[in-house]
């Protein structure tokens, strides 16, 4: 079956956050669906509405914003400032809280020094940019990078409750090189070109780039490089052992880009 790519209407020239909204909304997820997986997680390991639940990279509200509106209490954080303003917008359209802190996440500690957690989101790729790259020029340094999501993954880790979780993903290990037409995009009723998403490895240079690429109807593109160091699930893995959870790998029928880990803190025995 043919899949139909769909035109996003903007009323002003749309900023990254605007473009990578309607990605995860076109491309990479069913909402509902997505959302359904994620509430039937939260049930099979008894996290519910009272449950202290840190989403460390809101980004635009996905999925956030939609467990607000089901009744759960979230912290929500993120560092760009695009991302906070369409978070606080969309929050402001769905009638919900729209609370976002500016945080990076070594800033956890001191932000929520009194508060721990009994769910962290680290999810939409997002821990792979510990070590910086996100929408900016980056160098791939191995060490500097595992020495990133180490102290990431321990900060998470200090701040879950005793068999609390914290869900993590990543791009598969098999990624392959690939650039999909996401949207056809119109500009205040004028057609404005087309979006796409679009990845790379180097393996031997063990780099990765993403990028949300934007076509003009001249066909010029233009885009701001997402650079990161090719993290492998083992290695993810490894650190997680190491810090002191114990994991699992996360399958949901609706995530269908990433690979998904649950990582619970264990209990300390009595």
């Amino acid at each position: 079956m043919k899949q139909t790519i769909p035109l996003i209407k903007f009323q002003k020239n749309p900023e990254f956050a605007d473009l990578w909204d309607a990605c995860l909304y076109t491309f990479l997820y069913n909402k509902k669906h997505y959302c359904t997986e994620i509430l039937n997680v939260f049930k099979h390991i008894g996290i519910n509405k009272e449950s202290n639940i840190l989403d460390s990279c809101a980004g635009t509200g996905f999925i956030a914003l939609h467990l607000r509106e089901q009744g759960y209490t979230l912290d929500c954080m993120d560092l760009m400032d695009d991302e906070i303003r369409v978070f606080k917008r969309k929050a402001q359209e769905l009638g919900v809280d729209k609370k976002i802190l500016k945080r990076a996440w070594k800033d956890i500690p001191q932000t929520y020094k009194n508060k721990t957690y009994d769910f962290i989101f680290c999810r939409g790729n997002s821990f792979i940019y510990a070590d910086g790259g996100w929408n900016q020029k980056n160098t791939i340094s191995e060490k500097s990078s595992l020495n990133s999501y180490k102290k990431t993954l321990q900060i998470f880790y200090n701040q879950l409750n005793n068999g609390g979780y914290l869900y993590i993903d990543k791009f598969p290990d098999n990624e392959k090189p690939h650039k999909d037409l996401v949207a056809y995009i119109q500009v205040n009723n004028k057609e404005k070109g087309k979006l796409f998403f679009y990845t790379k490895k180097i393996s031997y240079l063990k780099y990765r780039e993403a990028a949300m690429i934007r076509r003009d109807p001249d066909e010029k593109e233009s885009y701001i490089p997402n650079i990161t160091y090719d993290l492998k699930g083992k290695q993810l893995e490894s650190m997680l052992k190491e810090i002191g959870f114990t994991i699992k790998k996360l399958k949901l029928k609706s995530e269908t880009h990433f690979t998904t880990w649950l990582a619970q803190k264990k209990q300390k025995k009595k």
